[in-house]
C-alpha cells in the first residue's frame, strides 16, 4: 500500500478579528490569532459570498474539496453542492 500525498491550501479562520474570518495561510502574518477552519466555516463563507475554492482546501477534519451533484430526482433539491474531505 502506497501513501499518496494531495496538495491543499491551508485555510485559516480569524479568532480575533470577525472581519478577517477566512484568510490565506500567506496572509496569517497580519498579528491576529488563527485557527484552521472548519468544513462548517468553509461552508459559511459559501453562504456569505457565493464563491467557493476550486483547489484542494486542508481544514481542521482533513483535506476536502467542493463537491457538486445532481440530485435523485424524488428529491426537492436539484444539486447537492459541499465541501468534502477527500483525505
Amino acid at each position: 500500500m502506497t501513501n499518496q500525498t494531495i496538495e491543499a491550501t491551508k485555510v485559516f479562520v480569524s479568532v480575533d478579528n470577525s472581519s478577517q474570518w477566512i484568510v490565506l495561510e500567506e496572509e496569517m502574518q497580519a498579528g491576529f490569532n488563527y485557527q484552521l477552519a472548519s468544513i462548517e466555516d468553509l461552508h459559511d463563507y459559501v453562504a456569505a459570498c457565493g464563491e467557493y475554492f476550486t483547489y484542494n482546501v486542508e481544514t481542521a477534519e482533513g483535506v476536502a474539496k467542493w463537491h457538486t451533484e445532481k440530485s435523485p430526482e424524488e428529491s426537492p433539491l436539484d444539486y447537492i453542492c459541499e465541501y468534502r474531505v477527500i483525505n
